[in-house]
C-alpha cells in the first residue's frame, strides 16, 4: 500500500514511501533528534502496512555512505543514506568524495535542526537545536554532489524524491543531497504529489555522434599499434564491450587498479606503463579522468589521442590538462559496440596488420604473466608476508562467486578478476571505505563471498567498531584482512619519491608515518562475535584463509591480522 493514500500520514511517512516507489530498497541510517518523525513514521508505516525501504542502523556515517557505494557497485541499484543534521553530514564527507569521483548515485538525506522555536510539534525542544543550525547546511557537501535541496512545507514529497533520484541516476551518475527539517517531516502531509510512473529512473545515456565515431574508427583503422586506456571501473555493459572490441580487433588494453577488462582477456596488457604507452601510435582514453600521470608517464607526442566519456572533459575536476585530438561524449559501452562494427568494415583487407598486432600483444602478455609468476614464486617465502603472495593465496581459495574489496590491501595486478563484481576499490583516495563497501556488497548480494583487504591505517579510518557492529547485527558475514605493516606506507612512499636522496630514504622510522606498536586488530572483530587470527608465516596463510572463509560460510564474520612487508617487498 502507498502510505500517502492513508489519511493523516505525515510527511515523514510519505518520504519513506516515496523512496521505495523510486526504487530505493535500503537506507543506511544514523539517527539523532531530527529522526523523531522518521522513527514514529516507521512504526506508523508498519502498523498501516505502508511500503518503505528497509532501514539499516549504522553507528557511523562514514560506514553508512560506504555501504551505499558497495551496494550499488554489486547490485547496480541506488541506495539511500540518512544522517543527523550538520554533524552527521560532516561525517559523510570523505565517503561522499569517493562516491562523487566513482560516479556512484546515492540519495544522502540529512535532518535539519528545527527552524522554529515554537509553534510546531517538531519545534526546538533541547539546547543542541540552536548549536546545530547552519546558515547553509548544504554548503558542507555542495562541491561533492550533483544537486542539493531543502524540503519546504507544502512541497510534494513524491515529486521531490523522484527528481533527486533522476538526477543521481543520470550520467555522469553521482550523489545528491536533501535536507529535511524536523517540523516539515512531522507535519501531516496535505500535498504528497502524484506517484512517479513505473519507469527507469534517470535519463538513458546519450548515444555518441555517428560522425565522431566514424572519424575515430578511421583513426584506429589507420593505426599500427593502437591501445585503449581505461583506468576506472567499468559497468557491466562497458566491461563486456571493451573485452569484445579488444579481442575482435587485437587492440591492447591498459588499465588502472580497477576492473575494466577480464584478467584472462588476451588483450589485457596490465597497468598503464611508460613503455607500452610510448609505443602506441593511437590511444583511446575510455571514461578515465586520469589516464596516466604526466609527471612520470607520457605517450608519444606523435600519438593520436581520442577521449570517450559521458563528459570527456570531466568538468567537475577543477584542473585537468590531458591533450586530445578527438573528444566524443556519450555512453562508453555504446561507443565501443558501434566502433567494433565500424572497424569490422574498415579493417577488411588489413588482416595482416591485425594478425601482426595480435601476435605482438600476445608476446607482451606472455612476458607480463611470466613476470607475475616469478614475483609470486619469489614472494612465497618472504616474511613478513608479501602483498603479491596474499593476492596469489586469495586467487587460490576464493569462490568464483566472490567480491574482493581492496583498500591498500591485495595488489590488483596479481588478482584474478573476470567480472565487474569480482573487485572494487575507490579512485578518490579518501581512506576508510573498504569495510563499509564490503558490508554494502554483502547486503546487495548475500550469496556472494565478500573479502575486504585493507591496510592497517585504512582499517582504523574505516571505523571498525561500527563496521563490525553492522556485520553482527545485520548478519552480513565478510572476511576482513588487515595488512599490518605498522606504518602509513603511502606517506613513506610519497616522501621518498619526492626526496629520493633525502634523510627519509635512509631512515627506518619516520615521523607521522609509523603506526607502532603492532596492534591485535583481529581482536576487535572478536568483540562483535567474530573469528580472529593473526598470521605471520607465509606458509600458513592459505590454511588461515580457509579457516576464516569456513567461518564466514557458517555466518560468522572473520578478521585476519596479516603481518606484511611494505609494498616494496
Amino acid at each position: 500500500m502507498n502510505i500517502h493514500q492513508t489519511p493523516g500520514a505525515t510527511v515523514a511517512q510519505t518520504y519513506m514511501s516515496a523512496l521505495k516507489n523510486c526504487g530505493i530498497r535500503h537506507v543506511f541510517a544514523n539517527g539523532g533528534t531530527d529522526f523523531a518523525p522518521i522513527i514514529e513514521g516507521i512504526l506508523q508505516n508498519w502498523k498501516a502496512g505502508g511500503e518503505m525501504p528497509e532501514f539499516v542502523t549504522v553507528p557511523h556515517e562514514n560506514v553508512a555512505l560506504a555501504m551505499a557505494q558497495g551496494y550499488y557497485k554489486v547490485s547496480g541499484e541506488m541506495a539511500g543514506v540518512m544522517v543527523h543534521v550538520n554533524v552527521g553530514t560532516a561525517n559523510t564527507v570523505c565517503a561522499l568524495m569517493n562516491a562523487a569521483r566513482d560516479n556512484v548515485p546515492v540519495l544522502l538525506a540529512a535532518g535539519r535542526t528545527p527552524l522554529t522555536e515554537t509553534g510546531h510539534a517538531g519545534s526546538r525542544d533541547v539546547p543542541i537545536h540552536w548549536a546545530q543550525e547552519n546558515f547553509d547546511q548544504g554548503a558542507i557537501v555542495r562541491e561533492h554532489v550533483k544537486w542539493d535541496y531543502e524540503l519546504r512545507a507544502g512541497q510534494p514529497v513524491n515529486t521531490m524524491v523522484a527528481r533527486a533520484v533522476d538526477i543521481a541516476m543520470s550520467e555522469p551518475r553521482g550523489p545528491v543531497y536533501l535536507t529535511l527539517p524536523r517540523e516539515v517531516l512531522g507535519d501531516v502531509d496535505v500535498n504528497p504529489g502524484p506517484l512517479p510512473r513505473k519507469r527507469d529512473f534517470g535519463s538513458f545515456p546519450a548515444v555518441p555522434s555517428l560522425d565522431a565515431l566514424e572519424r575515430a574508427a578511421d583513426m584506429i583503422a589507420a593505426a599500427q599499434n593502437p591501445v585503449i586506456v581505461m583506468t576506472t571501473a567499468a559497468n557491466a555493459r562497458t566491461f563486456a564491450a571493451l573485452g569484445a572490441i579488444a579481442q575482435a580487433h587485437a587492440i591492447g588494453v591498459l588499465t588502472g587498479p580497477q576492473a575494466s577488462i577480464a584478467s584472462s582477456n588476451p588483450m589485457n596488457l596490465g597497468l598503464v606503463n611508460p613503455a607500452m604507452l610510448k609505443a602506441a601510435d593511437l590511444i583511446v582514453v575510455l571514461d578515465s579522468p586520469v589516464p596516466w600521470v604526466p609527471h612520470s608517464v607520457q605517450p608519444s607526442p606523435d600519438a593520436k589521442l581520442i577521449h570517450i566519456a559521458p563528459d570527456p572533459h570531466f568538468a567537475r575536476f577543477p584542473f585537468r590538462g590531458f591533450e586530445m585530438d578527438l573528444a566524443i561524449s556519450g555512453d562508453p559501452a555504446a561507443a565501443l559496440s558501434m566502433l567494433q562494427d565500424m572497424l569490422s568494415v574498415k579493417l577488411k583487407g588489413k588482416e595482416a596488420v591485425v594478425d601482426r598486432r595480435r601476435a605482438a600483444n600476445a608476446e607482451k602478455r606472455t612476458a607480463l604473466l611470466a613476470q607475475r609468476k616469478a614475483a609470486v614464486e619469489a614472494a612465497s617465502v618472504l616474511a613478513p608476508i608479501s602483498y603479491q603472495w596474499i593476492a596469489h593465496c586469495l586467487n587460490t581459495v576464493k569462490d568464483k562467486n566472490s567480491t574482493i574489496v581492496e583498500e591498500l590491501g591485495a595488489p590488483f595486478p596479481f588478482l584474478d578478476v573476470e567480472d565487474t563484481r569480482d573487485y572494487m576499490s575507490t579512485s578518490s583516495g579518501a581512506l576508510g571505505m573498504g569495510l563499509g563497501q564490503a558490508l554494502g556488497a554483502k547486503c546487495a548480494a548475500p550469496d556472494r563471498q565478500v573479502i575486504s583487504t585493507v591496510g592497517d591505517g585504512s582499517y582504523m579510518f574505516g571505523c571498525p567498531t561500527a563496521a563490525h557492529f553492522v556485520a553482527q547485527t545485520e548478519k552480513l558475514p565478510t572476511l576482513t584482512m588487515v595488512m599490518n605493516n605498522s606504518q602509513w606506507f603511502a606517506v613513506r612512499r610519497a616522501t621518498v619519491s619526492m626526496y629520493p636522496d633525502g634523510l627519509a630514504s635512509k631512515a627506518n622510522s619516520l615521523p607521522i608515518v609509523d603506526l607502532a606498536p603492532n596492534a591485535d586488530y583481529h581482536k576487535i572483530s572478536e568483540a562483535f562475535g567474530g573469528y580472529g587470527e593473526r598470521v605471520e608465516d607465509p606458509a600458513k596463510l592459505i590454511p588461515a584463509l580457509e579457516r576464516a572463509l569456513d567461518k564466514v560460510a557458517q555466518g560468522q564474520q572473520a578478521t585476519l591480522n596479516v603481518i606484511v612487508r611494505t609494498r616494496a617487498g
